[in-house]
């Protein structure tokens, strides 16, 4: 079907994973965003924005990431739509926001508040070197399903997380105050409102 050759397996080669256990991988193939968090952050998903609260409908969560960094990968269709995890780590059970799944044309948009109940799970990921990552998978419509293959267990770096079926979507990674170092020219682009593309397994930062 055409769903499954849209999720197909890369050759692993393909995707070499900077096997460095201090640097800061990409989890997929994306268009990077790198943001501050402040207390007055709003992040735009999908053309839509949102808090950290509400994206995570959990205040003291989103508390626990103030003055760390929001990485957004953004998926467009001709990205891989696998992605993985960024280090080894023991990680913590799914939680899933269910939600609308509306379209993605923004004159919709004009007329009705679409994008806000998208779909959404993630995951804590607990590293030794970057701390406690959130991992969050966002869908859209034609995104059918995100598909996340583990629950609680000990997973490594390059390890496949899940994959996306058919369609575009986002990838969010929240990052601890303190705990990494962004590439500069990641921020530099962020800066500019210009997205950064990157590789799943290529390096985009640092640990502190």
């Amino acid at each position: 079907s055409y769903n499954e050759f849209f999720s197909r397996k890369i050759r692993p080669e393909m995707r070499p994973i900077d096997a460095a256990p201090t640097h800061l991988i990409a989890p997929c193939d994306s268009k990077l965003t790198a943001l501050k968090i402040t207390p007055d952050s709003v992040f735009t998903l999908k053309h839509t924005q949102y808090t950290l609260e509400s994206l995570l409908r959990n205040d003291a969560l989103a508390q626990k990431y103030a003055g760390g960094y929001a990485l957004i990968f953004r998926l467009t269709v001709d990205d891989y739509h696998r992605y993985c995890y960024i280090c080894d780590g023991e990680k913590d059970d799914n939680i899933h926001i269910p939600g609308m799944l509306h379209t993605v044309n923004p004159v919709a948009n004009d007329h009705y508040p679409i994008y806000k109940e998208n779909s959404r799970e993630y995951s804590i990921l607990h590293s030794e070197h970057f701390g406690n990552i959130l991992m969050m998978e966002v869908g859209a419509l034609l995104v059918g399903k995100i598909v996340n293959h583990h629950n609680r267990a000990r997973v490594m770096r390059g390890e496949e997380k899940g994959y996306f079926q058919f369609g575009g979507s986002t990838v969010v990674l929240l990052l601890q105050a303190g705990r990494a170092k962004i590439d500069n020219d990641i921020l530099e682009n962020s800066h500019e409102n210009i997205e950064t593309i990157v590789r799943m397994g290529e390096r985009i930062g640092i640990a502190l």
